[in-house]
């Protein structure tokens, strides 16, 4: 227990911002992670704990206000499955631990042990707090005594194991029955096809079932669900927390204990049987096969400094999995979920008010539109992490920058100019094809864009300053430079607050004042444009040299 506590230990710290960094500039540190938890985190998991209250309470009349909690679980147990397999091919198999540990007397379960862990305990901090504002909505909707909110605290806290152990399992399996997925690339590209795949197939299966509010609790409101007498097949210990947060008591809660830790044993074992003869072959390298130097010294052209860091930036993101993954690919699911509003509205016709607002021309309504935008683009392009993550990517090749005939500012010029080309054409695919099926007009459609434009363009250049004050640039694989670096967090929390602001304010203005949408809009445009000033005055003055600063 003790070897299992020290590695998970400094399992974590390695994904952890190192003491250097930290040091670097603590009191930012402290200051962005106030404002993530108040700006990101409680508004999340009030409007998480205010649905779960809603939808308790209409399910009560029925008598089936447990089913309301087990979907909402059960929808988080998919979400971990999707998005945790890539993390666990990253942790178990192609993180830089790997050769340090190997040579250790440690027995294969304890390196698995570890490393699931620690992997559980860093990927799952946003999840406990979704988790738990659930149970605080189903709990006081259902009224349940007091020690229901123990249950739910130890609850929260193993709900993410079973999702994760079938994540491992499947990986390790994987990894020992095969032979051409044993380079990180190659997972990688597997993976983010695969999450590709089954985030449209829920896109598509949801647009086809006509999902409306209406529909929702009525299909919970069925004791004899059918979907949800699946998804108790394949995590069957749902019901039995809910259970025994309900009324069932003791017995539902250790059968609960008792399937996750049959789930452990089994993990343990397999760990133990195949987790050594499947890391054997391991390489780092996605390429098959090498072109000789002589070759790629003859194909060589000399061009600008500005053309050739672009295209390099272009080539990082494009062409490392984990970047295009989690950087690029996420910009054009969009226009995926354009698609599903649309279909949605065909069956239920919910926006219909919305829809004829837009064609009368109503200011409020337009006002709406535009404010929903902006607020888009910014949320994007602050999640993809392509500007708040510029100089984390260069992680140990940091020295590049600073030696490269091109300054500073040019650097921070493309980085910007890269966040704003990718996301801003996923965005202009999204308003365009909005503009164009609300038939607004080629006017309309030329403001809308130059709107998300801006939007884009003053979060890429923020995105970028915040990266610069504190960048993680010891990471080992490219995976934990995004998920380990806390400055796209903390950018994100920022941009949602500051936009949240414009538009709070934009709107309270028409409402409350005398001045109309077209006079707000303009104002709208001038506040866009002062943010993208003062955001480059930030790169040049302070990026620059926050830049110069850094060591490595």
């Amino acid at each position: 227990m003790k070897i299992y506590l020290r590695l998970v230990s400094a399992l974590i710290k390695g994904v952890e911002p190192s003491s250097k960094e930290k040091k670097y500039n603590r009191i930012f540190y402290y200051v962005m992670s106030m404002i993530a938890v108040f700006g990101i985190m409680l508004p999340m998991a009030f409007f998480v704990g205010v649905i779960l209250y809603s939808m308790t309470n209409a399910l009560s009349s029925f008598g089936t206000q447990e089913n309301a909690i087990e979907l909402f679980l059960h929808l988080i147990a998919v979400f971990s499955f999707i998005f945790g397999m890539n993390v666990i091919f990253s942790v178990f198999y192609f993180s830089g631990d790997i050769e340090n540990l190997l040579p250790l007397p440690l027995k294969p379960y304890q390196i698995i042990g570890s490393k699931f862990t620690a992997a559980l305990i860093s990927e799952s901090v946003m999840e406990f707090i979704v988790i738990i504002a659930a149970f605080a909505g189903y709990i006081i909707g259902a009224g349940l005594p007091f020690y229901s909110w123990l249950i739910a605290v130890f609850g929260m806290l193993t709900m993410p194991v079973i999702p994760l152990i079938y994540c491992g399992i499947i990986c390790m399996l994987v990894m020992y029955f095969t032979r051409f997925v044993k380079n990180k690339d190659t997972v990688n590209k597997i993976t983010g096809i695969c999450t590709f795949l089954i985030v449209i197939g829920i896109v598509v299966f949801v647009s086809r079932s006509g999902f409306d509010s209406d529909a929702l609790i009525k299909a919970a409101s069925e004791s004899d669900n059918g979907l949800l007498g699946v998804m108790n097949c394949i995590f069957p210990q749902i019901p039995f927390l809910v259970g025994s947060m309900s009324g069932a008591g003791i017995p539902a809660l250790l059968a609960y204990i008792g399937i996750n830790a049959a789930a452990v044993v089994l993990f343990m074992l397999t760990a133990q049987a195949v987790y050594f003869k499947s890391v054997v072959g391991i390489g780092q390298g996605g390429a098959s096969s090498r072109r000789s130097f002589e070759s790629v010294i003859a194909k060589m052209k000399q061009r600008s400094a500005w053309v050739t860091y672009l295209k390099k930036e272009f080539r990082l993101l494009l062409r490392t999995p984990a970047y295009f993954t989690n950087c690029v690919m996420i910009n054009f699911m969009c226009p995926v979920f354009i698609w599903l509003v649309f279909l949605i509205q065909e069956r239920t016709h919910f926006m219909d008010s919305f829809v004829y607002g837009i064609h009368s021309g109503n200011e409020e309504t337009v006002l709406q539109f535009m404010l929903g935008i902006s607020a888009v683009s910014v949320l994007v392009t602050a999640v993809n992490c392509i500007a708040s993550s510029g100089l984390t990517r260069e992680g140990k090749h940091f020295a590049f920058v600073k030696y490269i005939p091109l300054s500073y500012i040019a650097q921070i010029n493309v980085k910007a100019l890269v966040s704003i080309i990718i996301s801003g054409s996923g965005m202009l695919l999204c308003v365009a094809a909005a503009c164009i099926w609300l038939n607004t007009g080629i006017k309309f459609i030329v403001f809308s864009c130059l709107l998300s434009l801006l939007s884009v363009s003053y979060a890429s250049y923020f995105g970028i300053y915040m990266d610069s004050v504190n960048p993680k640039l010891v990471w080992d694989d490219e995976l934990n430079a995004l998920r380990g670096n806390y400055n796209i967090f903390f950018n994100m929390a920022l941009a949602i607050l500051l936009e949240g602001v414009i538009c709070a304010g934009s709107y309270l203005l028409f409402r409350f004042t005398e001045i109309g949408a077209i006079r707000i809009i303009v104002l709208l445009f001038t506040v866009l444009m002062a943010l993208n000033a003062v955001s480059y005055i930030l790169c040049n003055y302070k990026a620059t040299k926050n830049i110069d600063k850094l060591s490595i």
